[in-house]
């Protein structure tokens, strides 16, 4: 094992070495969690993109490379004075000379605005651009201004991860009210969210605390100017280890217009995908025959990502993508291109764009509009009754599946379907990353997911559904045994808990079979000294049907137990046993809501004390110790029924224990 760990540390300080300055400091800088509750497994970050979206979560068969938000408005120009510009002509040109501000004597009410077209993104692919930031992130750390906050809240502003909403972060709002825009921070207590599994994250295209400079990172920065739309976002995502439900995550964008004074009109959403369908083990050259398509109608419109000869079938499953915004009869476009053409927005407020038709194709794109047809190829079916497009020529694919309102063009006329964010105001939508195994499993799972949304992402708890067990925690107790947890929707036939020293062979897996009602087990028989490969099964209809459930495997030990991504609520003052009756050793285990002064203590019958465990002051939380069978005196007790009784606060409880010779 510690070569292992050797070798994973030296390798990641030579990929650090190689990275150029900007990236290795952006890069330091990025929170990444992952999903791993249900069959995806799916790295998120707190820069507005996901990355390596795995499928089956337990082997290396990868369908994504990166996704990534990106949206674009129009915005009122304003000059150095902050005053609204507005175009001199009735019909203006390319000319930027030709405009006056508003309150010039030149100017009146009946003078159109000069608008401009800015559009903000996560990651853009081709030029490694990322501009929806975390508010805390490396460029504030450049500022002697606000170097004090980055300090400070740099290493909590990250992905914080809820499972059955637990722990919570802090309210999202602009302004924030505590002024560090750090809503990451775990809070008492658990928040409403859908998802069994809730990933949060938060990002501005922006910086919240005023300072200035240009927003944005990568590798291509110093060729790339971006002028921000005041974009507050917060990002959940969802994913679920229930039948049905275990293979999509579903990401819930809010987005906040946080200007005082401007609208941000038109608004127009869009998700970048660069889906990489490559089985375990053959590497990054294995993408280079995806094919793309997209399939419209109602229930439908979403686009997807294949292997064109499936691997010869190692690469069976297909990744998609839909875009959900309720209450809005919204456009839809879908492009794709080569690697090495995507759109480019470097200054989007200059008027000098040869050869290019528009300084910000990203925006012509998210619009609906080709600005270079040599480049860029539509992915939806743009004919009558085609419902159904594949890229004709394999390679290696990305696309940009967009949803824009209707724009004020004589093409598209429609005043009442426009989205406008004025000052202070926020929407929300959906974004649903989901696999299947062929278009027909696809266009299933498409309608599915618009009936779950529409219902409001509610689980039918009287489905009977299948779950995969979720291995919740894994505690070293008195340093002796270790309590393995799980969470499961529903009770298989029975449960497995399934161990073995690390970097045994298989033929070493120990098996414990549990009931179907159980959520917790002890491990006795662990030795200190080594590592552990953890994981538990659930097993449904035993026999010519089973279904066989694995979680993913934890890696542990009794002196390195690892460290806990959350806790499920709610903390009680809980008792247990076990095993209960005994012969020789019982643990005893207890969980402390608050800290305080704590007792635990062992009667006879007769109300005498037997032995006392505890008396001192202990930290909330789980707590337990090892009782031998003997008295104060190190004597043996003799079989029979003992009491035992815990104390803590204003609250005690008292235990039944039955000694076996």
């Amino acid at each position: 094992m510690k070569n292992l760990l050797t070798l994973i540390l030296a390798v990641s300080c030579a990929l650090l070495a190689a990275l150029p300055a900007d990236l290795e400091s952006s890069f330091r800088a990025l929170s990444n969690e992952n999903h791993s509750a249900g069959n995806i497994r799916l790295q998120t970050s707190n820069y507005g993109n996901c990355r390596e979206l795995f499928y089956p979560s337990q082997n290396e068969d990868q369908l994504l490379y990166v996704s990534s938000l990106w949206v674009s408005a129009k915005l009122q120009r304003r000059d150095a004075e902050g005053r609204r510009l507005f175009w001199l002509a009735q019909n203006p040109s390319a000319d930027s000379s030709g405009t006056t501000h508003e309150g010039a004597p030149d100017w009146n009410p009946g003078l159109k605005a000069v608008l401009d077209t800015l559009t903000s993104v996560g990651f853009d692919g081709d030029m490694d651009l990322y501009e929806l930031l975390p508010a805390h992130n490396p460029l504030l750390a450049g500022n002697a201004e606000a170097a004090d906050l980055y300090n400070q809240y740099n290493a909590r502003d990250l992905v914080l991860k809820s499972i059955l909403g637990y722990p919570a972060p802090r309210e999202f709002a602009f302004p924030d009210p505590l002024g560090n825009y750090c809503f990451s921070d775990p809070q008492p207590g658990s928040f409403a969210t859908p998802g069994f599994e809730t990933l949060s994250a938060y990002f501005y295209d922006f910086c919240p605390f005023g300072t200035v400079g240009d927003r944005d990172l990568g590798s291509s920065h110093a060729l790339n100017t971006h002028y921000p739309l005041g974009l507050a976002i917060h990002r959940e995502s969802y994913a679920w280890n229930l039948q049905n439900h275990d293979k999509m995550v579903i990401f819930k964008y809010t987005l906040i217009n946080t200007s005082e004074r401007d609208t941000l009109f038109d608004l127009a959403i869009a998700e970048y995908v660069d889906g990489d369908v490559i089985p375990g083990g053959m590497g990054i050259q294995g993408a280079s025959d995806d094919v793309s398509g997209y399939v419209k109608g109602p229930g439908y419109e979403f686009a997807y990502t294949r292997d064109a000869d499936g691997d010869g079938g190692l690469s069976p499953n297909w990744l998609a993508h839909k875009i959900v915004l309720p209450e809005l009869a919204a456009r839809r476009h879908c492009w794709y291109w080569r690697v090495g053409d995507g759109p480019g927005d470097s200054n989007p407020l200059s008027f000098n764009f040869a050869p290019r038709r528009t300084a910000n194709e990203k925006h012509w794109l998210m619009t609906g509009r080709n600005p270079n047809p040599t480049k860029f190829q539509p992915l939806r079916p743009e004919e009558e009754g085609m419902w159904e497009y594949e890229q004709p020529q394999p390679n290696d694919t990305r696309f940009l599946h967009t949803l824009y309102s209707s724009q004020p063009t004589e093409a598209d006329p429609d005043p009442e379907n426009r989205l406008h964010m004025t000052p202070g105001a926020s929407f929300s939508f959906y974004s649903v990353l989901f696999v299947g195994d062929g278009i027909d499993d696809l266009k299933a799972r498409s309608l599915a997911i618009e009936n779950f949304l529409a219902g409001g992402l509610q689980i039918d708890p009287s489905a009977d559904l299948t779950c995969i067990p979720y291995l919740s925690g894994f505690a070293a107790l008195d340093g002796q045994v270790a309590k393995v947890d799980w969470h499961s929707y529903t009770d298989p036939a029975r449960f497995e808990v399934i161990y073995k020293p690390f970097d045994a062979p298989a033929a070493e897996w120990r098996t414990q079979a549990l009931p179907g009602s159980a959520r917790s087990f002890h491990l006795w028989d662990l030795d200190p000294q080594i590592w552990y490969q953890v994981k538990v099964a659930a097993v449904y209809n035993p026999g010519p049907s089973e279904v066989y459930l694995e979680s993913e495997t934890l890696l542990a030990s009794l002196d390195h137990p690892p460290e806990p991504s959350y806790q499920i609520p709610p903390f009680q003052l809980g008792l247990t046993a076990f095993p209960n009756p005994f012969r020789g050793r019982v643990l005893l285990s207890f969980t402390l809501k608050d800290p305080g002064q704590t007792s635990l203590k062992i009667y006879n019958l007769r109300g005498q004390m037997v032995r006392e465990l505890i008396d001192e002051d202990l930290a909330a939380g789980q707590q337990a110790r090892i009782w031998d069978g003997r008295d104060s005196n190190a004597n043996p007790c003799a079989a029979g029924i003992y009491l035992l009784k815990l104390h803590s606060g204003s609250r005690s409880l008292t235990r039944k224990l039955i000694l076996l010779n």
